[in-house]
């Protein structure tokens, strides 16, 4: 069984129901796609077919569902439980080598030339079966971020640590785990010292219309400031050896990347800059943690919007560049490995990450919350058949009547902001190379540039929730997406309340603002984008710049379904 609607708990019952909007097939006129595209990118597709691929112009390689496991490829099913599962923790779900794509299904046949000839689909791989029951409980009370605050000094520190430490709790959570904000987890370390330590929902449990839900990426953190900050400002108070040993533990990793992880912007996410200074502090073979970094390698703030979770089932590339391939717990793993200093611990947190995956796949998007109109639905459905489909996939309300390829689409035809794929030559590349010859590389390969620099177009389900846009954050709305000419250069939300959502552009209510951070004082920069910054463009996906005002709004009226 899949979630929908994860709020607050895996599987509560949504109280919206799905408009009632009939898809139909859809007959492609020859003029159904006005745009022109770039011929010499199309053939770049050539590239894709010498790794092992054939052109794919319009056919669906692999699953129709490409990251979902419970399909025809004989892939197994993630949510199945393996009662011998959290104990055999070397059992692989592959080989961890790249599979040929194979011939296509032709499961999406009949798309008209496009951009979605230049793309080359991520073959799917198997996962390891798991509990997804187990695996819910997993995420919110084991320690697998294994380093903390001696439990008894969280109260004292909350005031400090300001955004990290100021949500609501959960009552229904473990023990001493319904006192502490979502984010943070009671456990007892190896020392024997019971630690506060943040979970994964630090970044993946976003809010909407004033609910938390579990999966949804955070648009609203505010990892502008440091960590270290509120840590340094901790008063002395005697503790016993043990105790103060996992406090200074806890200081000395967040000092060292503390710095380095602060984003320009509240709402930005800073996972791809740590995940380098994961690898950069980490010995390759065993897994110790040195406070200087042992690899020499430029670490420039390149945002990322957190997506949601509810995607991973259909992915077989994970981030944006599609750069993690196989069995998906080697990178969900890594990315909470800050503490993680023995090749012993991260086998035995392997062990579980099964159940955590399995659980993660369970999701599945919320269902749009305001009214719909079914008519004009049906138009845009039409619209997305022809424009969007050949890349982003289709969609009903029978998940086997689905398509979707995880498409890899060069940047050079994207046109967003380049910095993220750039950065394989770069930074990402040296965690690439870290992270293939750790321990976590015998579970997942990290290939940022195979076979070529790109982007993949994301599977669309709850898109209308996801706001801000592009892989960067840059862009507050939907409507925006679709319309790069009228994207501003400078912008700030005009507040930070889940329930104030613009039901006709589809995102945070903003203002366009006349200058970016240059021109405010420092305190406040932090609420502004500033798209002229480093990494920040907000350039690219101009496909839907040639539909008229009408066909704009059916379209983001049949994203609203979705």
């Amino acid at each position: 069984m899949r979630c929908r609607g994860t709020t607050l708990y895996g599987c509560a019952v949504s109280r919206f129901r799905r408009a009632n909007v009939v898809l139909i097939t859809v007959v492609l006129a020859p003029t159904a796609v006005a745009c022109e595209y770039d011929a010499e990118l199309w053939d770049m597709s050539e590239n894709a077919a010498s790794v092992g691929g054939t052109s794919t112009g319009g056919s669906t390689t692999g699953s129709s569902s490409e990251g979902d496991t419970n399909s025809d490829t004989g892939d197994t099913d993630p949510n199945t439980t393996d009662s011998d599962s959290d104990s055999d923790t070397n059992a692989d779900a592959s080989s961890n080598t790249a599979p040929d794509p194979g011939p296509g299904t032709g499961a999406n046949d009949g798309f008209l030339p496009g951009p979605w000839d230049a793309g080359y689909p991520i073959p799917s791989e198997p996962q390891m079966p798991g509990d997804p029951e187990i695996g819910f409980d997993a995420l919110l009370n084991r320690g697998y971020v294994s380093c903390g605050l001696p439990s008894g000094l969280f109260a004292l520190a909350k005031p400090l640590l300001g955004a990290y430490a100021n949500g609501e709790t959960l009552p229904w959570r473990k023990g001493k785990n319904a006192t502490v904000p979502y984010n943070w987890t009671i456990h007892t370390a190896k020392s024997g010292v019971e630690l506060a330590s943040m979970n994964c929902l630090e970044c993946h449990a976003g809010r909407f219309n004033g609910e938390m839900i579990i999966g949804l990426g955070t648009a609203d953190m505010d990892f502008t400031t440091s960590l270290s900050m509120g840590l340094e400002q901790l008063p002395q108070i005697p503790l016993p050896g043990k105790s103060i040993d996992e406090l200074n533990k806890f200081v000395a990793r967040y000092n060292a990347v503390g710095p380095l992880v602060q984003t320009k912007t509240i709402g930005t996410n800073p996972a791809t800059v740590l995940g380098v200074l994961l690898a950069t502090h980490h010995d390759v073979d065993t897994l110790a943690w040195s406070d200087e970094p042992l690899i020499d390698v430029e670490v420039p703030m390149i945002p990322v919007d957190a997506p949601p979770w509810w995607r991973i089932r259909k992915r077989a590339g994970l981030f944006y560049n599609g750069m993690a391939r196989g069995d998906h717990r080697g990178t969900m793993m890594f990315a909470s490995s800050l503490c993680t200093d023995t090749v012993e611990e991260a086998t035995e947190i392997l062990g579980y990450f099964n159940h955590i995956n399995a659980y993660i796949r369970t999701l599945e998007a919320p269902i749009y919350p305001f009214s719909i109109d079914s008519a004009l639905a049906a138009d845009g459905a039409q619209i997305f058949m022809a424009d969007c489909a050949g890349c982003h996939g289709t969609y009903s309300d029978d998940p086997e009547a689905e398509s979707y390829r995880s498409l890899l689409l060069p940047y050079e035809l994207i046109g967003t902001d380049s910095a993220y794929v750039l950065a394989a030559d770069e930074s990402i590349g040296a965690m690439a190379d870290w992270y293939n010859n750790s321990f976590y590389g015998s579970i997942t390969r990290v290939e940022p540039t195979m076979p070529f620099a790109g982007y993949i177009a994301p599977p669309l389900d709850g898109i209308w929730a996801t706001a801000p846009f592009l892989h960067n954050g840059s862009v507050p709305t939907l409507e925006l997406v679709l319309n790069s000419e009228a994207r501003p250069t400078y912008w700030r939300r005009f507040d930070y309340k889940s329930d104030n959502f613009d039901t006709e552009a589809l995102g945070w209510p903003f203002e366009t603002l006349d200058a970016g951070h240059d021109a405010v004082p420092e305190a406040e920069r932090k609420y502004i984008y500033d798209t002229t910054i480093f990494a920040h463009s907000a350039s690219g996906h101009t496909f839907g710049d040639h539909l008229t005002d009408d066909k704009r709004v059916a379209l983001l009226e049949y994203l609203k379904t979705l």
